[in-house]
């Protein structure tokens, strides 16, 4: 009993972080069209001899930075979360099914950390302030939605998981 409420801990932390990421990484660039469009007190002053475009790139580039230290921590906790994952699914007694689904799980995780993250981050740095890195955006955007997917993928395959302790009670 101990296992299965472990392991339902290690899904529901999994599961509920992920749609919190993907929060993250879509508000950090709607915070910055936020401060462009209504300045704080103080904001235009303090950029004023900075031409717009400049001021924009600036926190773009800032809400980038951010997302990427986000993304590669979180890389890691998922990592952390895949190893306990598939150690209590065993432990516990799970069946092969639910297993194999959390070696899968734990592959993606590993996948995405290991060469997805480091490769979308080192290309969007190449980004931040070349507005003409077509081939560079191109391989991004390709690995962005690689990660996109996979990482959709993971939370239903998660989800399953959960579904599957909650009916077997």
């Amino acid at each position: 009993m101990r296992g299965k409420l472990l392991l339902a801990l290690v899904i529901g932390a999994w599961v509920a972080g992920t749609p919190f990421m993907w929060m993250v990484a879509t508000r950090n660039f709607q915070v910055v069209e936020r401060v462009l469009a209504e300045p704080p007190a103080g904001f235009e002053e303090a950029v004023r001899p900075l031409p717009p475009e400049n001021v924009r790139a600036a926190l773009r580039y800032q809400a980038s930075t951010v997302n990427r230290l986000f993304f590669e921590g979180w890389g890691w906790t998922q990592l952390l979360l895949a190893a306990a994952l598939v150690g209590l699914a065993w432990a516990s007694g799970q069946g092969t099914a639910f297993r194999t689904v959390a070696v899968v799980c734990a592959l993606i995780a590993l996948f995405l950390q290991l060469y997805v993250v480091p490769e979308t981050i080192r290309l969007g740095e190449l980004m931040d302030f070349d507005r003409n890195a077509g081939d560079v955006a191109a391989t991004f955007w390709r690995l962005h939605h690689t990660y996109t997917g996979l990482d959709l993928l993971k939370f239903f395959l998660l989800i399953g998981c959960g579904a599957v302790l909650v009916r077997k009670g």
